[in-house]
């Protein structure tokens, strides 16, 4: 039987990726979630130049861009010439 704390992390991770915290859900599913918003959150920081993301998060720029593609992150140009999340899943 699972201890309370891992319990209390499990519920509190499958409801901040927006998982119904009574169904089971594939580590798969809270892996891609967290790297979903770590990397949006990188792009954020970074004014959305894919180049300083990739730095920031240790890896290559065409590794950004596969999992860009992978995580469909749609990318547009904003007013001050950087990329921007139109919020797509």
């Amino acid at each position: 039987m699972p201890s309370l704390m891992a319990c209390n992390l499990y519920y509190v991770i499958a409801v901040s990726i927006g998982h119904d915290p009574k169904r089971i859900v594939q580590l798969k599913d809270v892996v891609a979630s967290i790297e979903r918003m770590y990397i949006l959150q990188a792009l954020e920081e970074t004014n959305w130049i894919q180049a300083r993301a990739a730095k920031r998060l240790g890896i290559t720029q065409r590794m950004l861009g596969y999992k860009i593609k992978k995580y469909k992150i749609i990318l547009k140009q904003n007013q001050k010439g950087g990329k921007k999340d139109e919020g797509t899943n």
